[in-house]
């Protein structure tokens, strides 16, 4: 059952700044009074939660089970930091402690389990020693195990996030491993939080689209600021490649002034790639264009009634570096509104029409693109080879002096630079992997539009259609993000890498 939201004063709106979610469970056999330290040590774990991640809100989960609770939710409060209550039926807590939070949920089974799965962070907090099953909690997750049954794909790696065990004033800090020997737990965390602000701040770079709800706002902003820095990508890119022709070009032909104008284009190229490097376009257009399209699917999802999460469906067994993805894509499935549209039927058909549409236009596109650069390529590589020809039948022939051969061995050295550039781009863009991988799409598309027309009426049927291509579109999209992983900018490739 998706989580009932009993009541909405604003919190954070998703579709300008995705949360740190801070989860925070008690014990109901909790019975002692929570000093005001266990409020000051609570504050201090937010206080440097804010430092790390200035520009990213954080939310507090709670279950309102103790007063150990209370303390944190006060603390949280004093910042201007928001509480959500997730509970196991609507008001099953006293309206002493309601009055504290923004909001309510209804979740199904035990909501501690809801709330260790969803957060960013976990904080155990009690007045005093932590009661066992406070512990067997807390070691769940500081052990790396996976959460409660029903709440995540079972044959993946489950997202461990870091564990706080907060007793009193006394806390204890746990970064939980994902295999044995693991010790990059803390700074993977970091790093998380960091990819987090820096996507939060991007967004801000957009203006926020008036139509549609929190999740298609959010989803719109983020394709305007992917498409943003794809272009910024690839527009460096191809001054890379520009300056390194030039270098290979001075080089060749040796005119005047030449190591000044090539040692300068190389000089230049390098700065450019740092520049590249440094404000990051290429991770970040490719990361954002993850979530774009896992936001899409979502969309997909909640409009017709599918239930599941789509951060279960995507990169399931990437740790690391890619697990932001998924920790964002979960929170921002926690604040969605599960709203079944009653035009949900036509949402699928329109969403599937529209990547049958797009797969066949760029399988097309990157194809060409790809002919064309081999086309050039063996068009250079023939002038090349013919150009060397006839440079060494002028040698054969014992012709006197270098002026009647020179010209075309420059020419053909001069070709088989260009051969050389134009094929390493054409591999860099991966015209010819992303052709076939759109064309193979275009026909998963082509098939499900002709599922959809044959079901038409029979909602189940949409569902279950829109359900498992929405796992296909994840996966393909997964394997896109995994192979441009492997083809960081650089300022010339000349191999398939």
């Amino acid at each position: 059952m998706p989580d009932v939201e009993m009541r909405r004063p604003a919190t954070v709106d998703i579709a300008s700044e995705v949360p740190l979610l801070v989860g925070v469970v008690g014990s109901p056999e909790d019975a002692g009074t929570a000093s005001s330290a266990l409020g000051e040590a609570f504050a201090g774990i937010l206080a440097e939660l804010r430092a790390r991640c200035p520009r990213t809100p954080l939310v507090l989960l709670c279950a309102l089970t103790s007063d150990a609770e209370s303390a944190a939710i006060r603390a949280a409060s004093e910042q201007g930091i928001p509480a959500i209550a997730c509970l196991r039926a609507p008001h099953s807590a006293s309206e002493k402690m309601l009055a504290q939070v923004a909001e309510t949920r209804v979740v199904d089974g035990d909501p501690r389990h809801r709330i260790a799965y969803v957060s960013d962070l976990l904080v155990v907090v009690s007045s005093g020693s932590a009661p066992a099953e406070l512990l067997a909690l807390a070691d769940r997750r500081r052990n790396g195990e996976p959460p409660a049954a029903g709440l995540r794909n079972l044959l993946a790696p489950p997202d461990v996030g870091p564990c706080f065990v907060l007793e009193g004033a006394s806390v204890q800090r746990f970064f939980p491993p994902r295999f044995a020997g693991d010790k990059r737990g803390e700074r993977d965390f970091t790093s998380g939080l960091e990819r987090r602000s820096r996507f939060n701040i991007d967004l801000q770079t957009v203006t926020e689209p008036k139509e549609g709800n929190a999740l298609e706002r959010l989803r719109s902003r983020t394709a305007t600021v992917t498409n943003t820095l794809q272009r910024n990508a690839h527009t460096w890119q191809r001054v890379l490649y520009v300056l390194a022709f030039i270098a290979a070009t001075v080089q060749v032909i040796q005119i005047q002034n030449a190591l000044f104008i090539r040692v300068g284009a190389i000089a230049l190229a390098f700065v450019v790639y740092f520049f590249v490097r440094r404000q990051d376009y290429q991770n970040r257009y490719q990361d954002y264009r993850a979530i774009s399209e896992a936001l899409r699917v979502q969309i997909v999802w909640s409009s017709i009634g599918v239930a599941d999460g789509v951060e279960e469906s995507y990169l399931p067994m990437q740790q690391t570096d890619l697990q932001w993805i998924r920790n964002l894509l979960r929170v921002v499935h926690f604040f969605d509104r599960h709203e079944t549209s009653v035009y949900g039927t036509d949402v699928v058909l329109n969403w599937v029409t529209g990547q049958h549409t797009y797969f066949n236009d760029h399988s097309q596109l990157e194809a060409r693109h790809r002919d064309r650069f081999g086309a050039a390529a063996l068009g250079l590589g023939a002038v090349s080879l013919l150009a060397s020809l006839v440079a060494l039948g002028f040698a054969v022939v014992g012709v006197n002096g270098p002026k009647e051969w020179l010209g075309v061995g420059v020419l053909a050295a001069w070709t088989a630079v260009c051969v050389a550039i134009a094929r390493s781009y054409s591999r860099t863009r991966a015209y010819s992997e992303n052709a076939n991988r759109y064309q193979r799409m275009f026909f998963v598309f082509d098939t499900a539009l002709t599922l959809l027309k044959k079901a038409h009426g029979r909602e189940a049927e949409v569902r279950t259609i829109a359900s498992e291509l929405g796992r296909d579109a994840l996966a393909e999209n997964a394997e896109w993000l995994l192979y441009q992983r492997e083809r960081p900018i650089s300022v010339v490739q000349t191999d398939a890498s």
